[in-house]
């Protein structure tokens, strides 16, 4: 047998030998890590060093390509490795043992993901960053060969490959990285909230928003965004604009106070994946005009979203009712007024504002349709 054959049937021997739950559970720490807009550290010494860095390559470009360029959310990765400048000075200054937590000290947060990869026996550079980010409330995973000696007792998740070299291993390890890139490229959504326009974004008018001029952001919805993006939320507004199927305005006009809003919060640091309008005037029975569900089910064909993670957000019940039809958790804005409960419609939250739905969302409390159907279904078992 030629020697690379030979080379390539012991490595194909090595993945097919890997535990799959191992695999699994280290694409579900990325998956969380993107979907939470958590950043990523990769690190590894030697060969597992071009590892890392082709590993950050692929997570970056490849796997958050579909979210990137469709939601504007990218997946962020740092290869501690590649910094060789600070590498050196905290070698030199501090300790080789050191250099990995130096760099963490001063970039990572609780929630963050940090991939360790060793193919031998791990430096103790690795190991006190596996020891600094799992006391400090980072999630750990390492991809080692058969010693994951000093990481085992630090890793949330250990991906143990077992070879008869290094060489065989790194190889290995290279393989796993583009398998997981290429998976998590096609199963990566990120959780939503369609959001109404008019009475949740900016103050309502009874006779419509006919100019930019008659546009009105209401207070703490610029901040609001921005917290539910910082917490990896795509935000995609759906909302009825029949004041171009009554003829009040022209299609561009509404396109340019889109343009505009979307501009206005962008500069703040909040972010609009894509918005949606419905034109059409209720005698058009439209599929797309709320209630009707038609602009919500477009999304998710068109955009890489999690429904189970989908949330609703409107002043009227007929946002309500369109969220319910697509199966998205809810949440009513009441506002001053007295909420009517004359429509068969029931949402999951109430709020005052966009500002106070936010700081619901992201709190211990809330709880999305899925978690509190498992919830339920967990009591019933309990109780039979």
């Amino acid at each position: 047998m030629t020697t690379i054959a030979s080379y390539l049937k012991n490595v194909t021997k090595i993945v097919s030998s890997l535990d799959k739950r191992a695999y699994d559970s280290v694409l579900s720490e990325i998956k969380r890590a993107a979907q939470q807009r958590h950043t990523i550290y990769l690190v590894g010494n030697g060969a597992s060093s071009i590892t890392v860095s082709h590993f950050a390559n692929d997570l970056m470009k490849n796997s958050g390509e579909n979210i990137s360029n469709l939601l504007g959310l990218g997946i962020r990765v740092i290869a501690l490795s590649d910094n060789m400048p600070f590498f050196t000075a905290v070698s030199n200054d501090i300790s080789t043992d050191m250099a990995y937590v130096e760099y963490l000290k001063a970039c990572a947060l609780p929630g963050d993901l940090l991939i360790i990869f060793s193919s031998g026996i791990a430096h103790r550079n690795l190991v006190e960053g596996a020891k600094f980010s799992f006391k400090k409330g980072l999630r750990v995973v390492s991809v080692t060969g058969e010693l994951p000696k000093g990481l085992k007792e630090y890793s949330h998740v250990l991906c143990s490959v077992k070879g008869e070299s290094t060489d065989e291993i790194d190889s290995a390890h290279t393989f796993l990285c583009h398998s997981w890139a290429v998976q998590l490229k096609k199963e990566l959504k990120m959780p939503v909230v369609f959001l109404d326009r008019d009475g949740v974004i900016n103050r309502n008018r009874p006779d419509y928003i006919k100019s930019w001029d008659e546009f009105v952001f209401l207070p703490g919805v610029e901040e609001a965004i921005r917290k539910l993006n910082e917490k990896g939320y795509a935000i995609v507004v759906v909302t009825n604009q029949a004041v171009v199927g009554h003829k009040i305005i022209r299609l561009e006009v509404l396109n340019d106070i889109h343009a505009r809003m979307d501009s206005a919060l962008y500069s703040q640091g909040a972010m609009i994946s894509k918005i949606y309008y419905c034109p059409h005037v209720p005698a058009d029975n439209c599929k797309c005009r709320k209630p009707r569900n038609g602009m919500i089910e477009q999304a998710f064909k068109e955009l890489p979203l999690d429904r189970e993670k989908g949330i609703m957000i409107g002043d009227s019940y007929t946002d309500i009712e369109a969220g319910q039809k697509s199966g998205l958790t809810t949440i009513l804005l009441s506002g001053d007024r007295v909420v009517s409960e004359s429509r068969n419609v029931v949402p999951d939250y109430y709020a005052l504002d966009l500002p106070e739905a936010a700081d619901l969302i992201l709190s211990k409390n809330f709880k999305h349709n899925t978690e509190r159907f498992e919830e339920q279904s967990s009591l019933l078992c309990s109780i039979q």
